[in-house]
């Protein structure tokens, strides 16, 4: 699944921690692993642990084309 569609099925907040919007952007880009981004996505707000795991179970489970 695309990124933006993603993020339109989980409960994202208005704004995201700075800190959290650049490992999500890390992660969009493949500049770090899923397990990387699960772990780092949260550090500043342990409210989107959550948020990580959906995040990722969507981009995971629908497959992208073209």
């Amino acid at each position: 699944m695309d990124y933006l569609k993603a993020q339109f099925f989980c409960d994202f907040p208005l704004r995201l921690h700075p800190v959290s919007e650049l490992f999500m952007n890390y992660y969009n880009e493949g500049r770090i692993t899923t397990a990387e981004f699960l772990r780092y996505f949260s550090l500043p707000n342990s409210d989107y642990i959550d948020l990580a795991f959906c995040y990722v179970s969507m981009i995971l489970s629908v497959p992208q084309f073209g």
